[in-house]
């Protein structure tokens, strides 16, 4: 990543729209941003950190969460829009929340949309695109990107300190390693989870499929048999029956569609007369069709001869309203061309003097522009006056305000300071006591969710029982049944004297007595609820099982109460400390802000002092430019050589040149279109001219032509007359009454067409029915007789039918049970060999042993990488090194290679093993990125280094940009750090009631 350009407004101190030119501030390589304690310059970064990731780790935590406190008090928005560059792609991002008011009167706080641009064209503009772009970009997270390419304040030495669980987390992340440590763990652990339950699934399912032994299917088998046998048997009786059963039915239809026949004929024959009258009107319609061309052709002559009289009516009119017409505009001709005449004598009498007129406009605009620059240059010599006097008044200011500026440095000097490290230590270890409380307290609920899911789980087992022993009665009560009217129905056949069946008596003392008869269909019904039950338990007991199993893990938790005492003294020892630091830093908020206004003050005085200086040369170089402009105004006055130089005299003399010369262009204007006007008329004459001469010749044509179409519509009606007399027609009317409409003449045609078509066809079919009985006679008893045998032997098939559909089916579905109990058995043996394996895998994962050796292999490259800029800022003497649990050790060549902790460090050599850190373990995390980072920041630790190791480390990091072609920058309020930075940008801290921070590139 490349920055651009980066435009602050709102945020924190920024109460006005700042504007970090990065183009400008990194041409060098190296750049620092540099201000008093407070003054913003931290706030650069968080702005830098928000606009790509929507977050500022170091204030208000994530994803926008409290971000209402960063917004500045005198502002109501939040905005921040940076450009950056990704290779060779330019983006362009824009975050924006604002304060707003609600009908009630309360403020809110809302985020707009963000907008994300990519060479030019918005590619997202909502919160959940714009993340989804950055992620597909950038490939790492706000995590990375604060420990690889900006390191903020409480960022720098995080990675060298942590020990423990926390450090491997933290490797987890850094290297990417989740997938091989905590996600890896997981993830077996849920696959052995779900091979329990699987195998456990199964086995209830050979369970619930009941018993489908191969004893039972034979059985089955031979019942099938015997009724198949027994359905054939009938099947071949319907058959010789059905045969003689068909002959007759077949003649039965004969005999009835030939009474059919029979009946159509005579209906047919008394339809006779109609069909001859339909056959009449027809022949009389084609007669009266001959004459309908020339009665059309009469009515056409006679609408003719109509519409030519009213065409010649009109044109005789339109005749005498243009000769009328032509009369009226002659006069209008006649009166114009007098008025034209008056016109052109009026334009000779004002006519004027141009050269005149010329100069007494430039006379008046000479004279009143001296009048003008007089009074200009009276103003100019008053206001040099009163400048001076506000000179004198600016030095007595200046001279105050510094010997008081000097009083308050002393003041802020000598305040005292707080112990930052103890209160930074408190701070974590209060972090670490609240994310314990809160982990507690997650599994605290996860424990009470158990319990009252296990109750749930126990109610609803108690209840299923319940109704299983319910079936169960029920299932007993109907094989009672059952068995008591098979006994009956052996009792019905004993006889006295001779053996029963069952007990082999003779004698029967106490036969079985009837009973109803048992639908065993119900006991189908039954058993399957019953199996269905059965099976609910079994998958209840499963539940219940892995349930109070998680409910054992979790009630060896840790006593919360002690942690949250802890909590309690450690949260009272760090609001004392920051209670006493709140009060060193209001004290030393208002010492700075006196020492800002002071210098503000100050720095306002030397400027307007300046400014006045200015001011006052510039008037005097008005005032010499204004006398020269008055003599050449004058001089002008003199060379037009006007009648009076007096004002009055030239306006009104040349006011009335100016209404001469408007009246004279308003008459020649009147003659202008009296002209157009004439000119008008005098077309409007000559085209009427035309048309009177057009319209004489149209008026003889018509009269011409309707003497014609009256001569001939006399001829055709005559005509008609005595054709239509030939033809037994009385009149045209009773012509046109014969004529019948085209699908009235249809119907007439069809009905005779089917009537003829119909006696046919029923004649045909009487005579070929008649052939087909061939004298036979139909039987109506033996009819009756084979059909009452055939039902009942329809009825006992399909009884058969279904017991035997039924025992297929039953028989189908034990085999097809058999096959998938077997199925079943194998699948538990595939599932058993897997949850071997992964058992196996599971102790081969256990305290992330895996990750701890991936670790180690990325820390000792990056120690080495590390070492190599840390033996050249300190002359050779330390190494950084890794020990077996991924802790960090420095080899201490001076001290015959002794290997010490880190934590043995200084504050000063602690930044330097922390920077050289960084700067290896950036080039690592940037690799997980999609686009190689070119930047590369700094916020802290710059104020520990003496003056020698404060060089080395800028040779460093100048070496690194001048060969990695890396910008770097730093934030420090260091001075000695400015000599040795060539580009910076200097932060001005804001001043309460008048401005928020200012940045000033250098």
């Amino acid at each position: 990543m490349r920055p651009i350009r980066l435009e602050i407004t709102g945020l924190q101190s920024f109460s006005k729209k700042q504007i970090v030119d990065f183009d400008a501030l990194t041409t060098l390589g190296l750049f620092g941003i540099f201000g008093e304690t407070g003054s913003g310059k931290s706030t650069i970064l968080d702005a830098l950190i928000f606009a790509i990731f929507d977050e500022i780790p170091r204030t208000m935590g994530n994803k926008g969460k409290n971000i209402r406190p960063c917004l500045n008090q005198d502002s109501d928005i939040l905005e921040v829009y940076f450009k950056f560059a990704l290779g060779k792609d330019i983006f362009e991002i824009t975050r924006c929340y604002k304060k707003k008011f609600s009908r009630k009167g309360e403020e809110k706080f809302e985020q707009s949309n963000p907008i994300l641009i990519l060479n030019g064209d918005v590619v997202a503009d909502t919160v959940k695109n714009v993340e989804s772009k950055i992620n597909e970009f950038f490939g790492i997270n706000v995590n990375d990107f604060t420990r690889s390419v900006v390191l903020p304040q409480g960022k720098f030495s995080e990675f060298l300190k942590l020990k423990g669980a926390d450090k491997m987390t933290m490797l987890e992340n850094i290297f990417d390693l989740e997938r091989y440590g905590t996600k890896m763990s997981e993830k077996i652990k849920v696959r052995n989870n779900k091979l329990k339950e699987d195998i456990t699934s199964l086995e209830n399912q050979i369970k619930g499929k009941g018993d489908c032994s191969l004893e039972t299917i034979n059985n089955l088998k031979t019942t099938l048999s015997t009724k198949e046998e027994e359905y054939n048997n009938l099947l071949s009786s319907k058959k010789e029956l059905s045969h003689e059963y068909n002959e007759l039915k077949e003649l039965k239809v004969l005999f009835e569609k030939l009474e059919s026949y029979i009946y159509e004929l005579q209906r047919l024959d008394l339809d006779k007369e109609d069909i001859n009258l339909c056959k009449n009107i027809l022949s009389k319609h084609e007669v009266a069709q001959s004459f309908k061309g020339t009665i059309d052709e009469i009515t056409n002559l006679k609408e003719s001869i109509l519409n030519n009289q009213t065409n010649l009516l009109k044109s005789k009119n339109t005749l005498e309203n243009l000769n009328s017409a032509l009369e009226n505009l002659k006069d209008q001709e006649k009166e114009k061309q007098i008025e034209l005449d008056k016109l052109i004598l009026e334009l000779n009498n004002l006519k004027v003097d141009y050269i005149e007129l010329e100069n007494l406009r430039k006379g008046d605009q000479y004279i009143r522009s001296l009048k003008f620059k007089e009074k200009l240059l009276e103003e100019t010599l008053k206001e040099s006056s009163s400048i001076s006097l506000d000179l004198k008044s600016l030095y007595e200011k200046l001279k105050t305000d510094n010997l008081s500026l000097e009083n308050e440095n002393n003041n802020l000097q000598n305040l005292g300071k707080i112990d930052k490290d103890k209160l930074i230590s408190l701070e974590n270890e209060i972090k670490k006591l609240n994310t314990d409380i809160k982990l507690l307290e997650e599994k605290l609920k996860e424990k009470n969710k158990l319990e009252i899911e296990i109750k749930k789980e126990t109610a609803l087992k108690d209840s299923t029982v319940i109704e299983l022993e319910s079936y169960l009665k029920k299932i007993e009560n109907i094989n009672k049944q059952y068995f008591e009217s098979k006994a009956f129905e052996i009792s019905k056949n004993l006889i006295h004297g001779e053996s029963c069946p069952v007990c082999g008596s003779k004698d029967h003392p106490n036969p079985a007595k009837e009973i109803q008869s048992i639908d065993t269909s119900i006991l189908d019904e039954v058993s399957k609820t019953k199996e269905q039950l059965e099976r609910t338990i079994v998958e209840i007991d499963t539940k219940l099982n892995y349930h109070l199993e998680k409910l054992s893990e979790l009630n060896e938790l840790d006593n919360i109460d002690s942690l949250k005492s802890e909590l309690q003294i450690k949260e009272n020892n760090i609001n004392a400390l920051k209670v006493k630091e709140k009060e060193i830093l209001e004290n030393e908020k208002e010492l700075n802000n006196k020492i800002s206004t002071l210098k503000s003050n100050i720095k306002n005085y030397s400027s307007n002092i300046t400014q006045k200086d200015s001011d006052l040369n510039k008037i005097k170089e008005k005032s010499a430019i204004y006398e020269k402009e008055i003599l050449e105004e004058r001089e002008n006055i003199s060379l037009l050589k006007l009648e009076s130089d007096s004002l009055d005299f030239i306006s009104s003399r040349k006011t009335l040149l100016e209404n001469m010369d408007r009246e004279y262009r308003e008459v020649s204007n009147k003659k202008e279109s009296l002209d157009i006007s004439l000119r008008k008329v005098r077309d409007i004459i000559f085209k009427d001219f035309n048309a009177i001469q057009t319209l004489s010749l149209e008026v003889i044509s018509l009269e011409e032509k309707n003497n014609h179409l009256k001569d001939s519509y006399s001829d055709k009606k005559e005509w008609l007359k005595i054709e239509a007399t030939k033809n037994e027609f009385s009149s045209i009317e009773d012509i046109l009454d014969h004529i019948l409409e085209d699908n009235k003449i249809k119907i007439l045609k069809d009905k005779i067409s089917l009537h003829e078509m119909n006696s046919i066809k029923y004649q045909s079919l009487k005579d070929e029915v008649t052939k087909s009985i061939d004298n036979r006679v139909f039987n109506t008893d033996r009819w009756n007789e084979l059909e009452e045998t055939l039902e009942t032997l329809t009825t006992q098939e399909q009884n058969l039918f279904k017991e035997i559909t039924e025992h297929r089916g039953h028989l189908s579905r034990l085999e097809q049970l058999a096959l998938e109990s077997k199925e079943l058995l194998e699948k538990i043996d595939k599932l058993t060999l897997k949850q071997d394996d992964i058992i196996t895998l599971q102790k081969k994962f256990e305290g992330r042993k895996f990750v701890k050796f991936l670790a180690r292999k990325k820390l000792d490259y990056i120690a080495y990488e590390a070492s190599k800029r840390l033996q050249k800022i300190t002359r050779g003497r330390y190494i950084l090194t890794v020990d077996n649990n991924c802790d960090f050790n420095i080899v201490d060549a001076f001290n015959s290679n002794f290997i010490r902790e880190c934590s043995t460090l200084s504050g000063g050599e602690t930044f330097i093993v922390s920077l050289v850190l960084a700067l290896a373990l950036s080039s690592q995390l940037q690799l997980k990125g999609k686009i190689q980072l070119e930047f590369f920041f700094l916020d802290e630790g710059f104020g520990t280094l003496d003056a020698t190791l404060l060089d080395r480390v800028i040779e460093i990091l100048e070496e690194i940009g001048w060969k990695e072609k890396m910008k770097i920058g730093i934030i420090s309020h260091v001075e000695d750090l400015k000599i040795r930075i060539p580009r910076r940008l200097e932060v001005t801290p804001a001043v309460p009631g008048e401005s928020g921070s200012i940045i000033k590139l250098i």
